[in-house]
């Protein structure tokens, strides 16, 4: 996030309907994150975090394109 302004970041985020609710913490660099478990599915999100490059990698294309980012 150090690369992107705050603005750029809250941008992408108000772009995803599935997202309910952010808060950006600046001192961290972190970002929380409440979604709608019903447009998004757990699971994909789960694997993001994956000790699997592979997997974590494939999650991350899912999301991509069910979000049509």
């Amino acid at each position: 996030m150090a690369s992107l302004n705050r603005n750029e970041i809250e941008q992408a985020l108000l772009k995803i309907p599935a997202l309910k609710h952010y808060k950006i913490n600046n001192a961290t660099g972190s970002l929380l994150v409440e979604y709608d478990a019903t447009l998004i599915k757990p699971q994909l999100l789960e694997a993001l975090f994956s000790r699997s490059d592979q997997e974590a990698k494939q999650a991350c294309y899912a999301l991509s394109a069910y979000l049509a980012l």
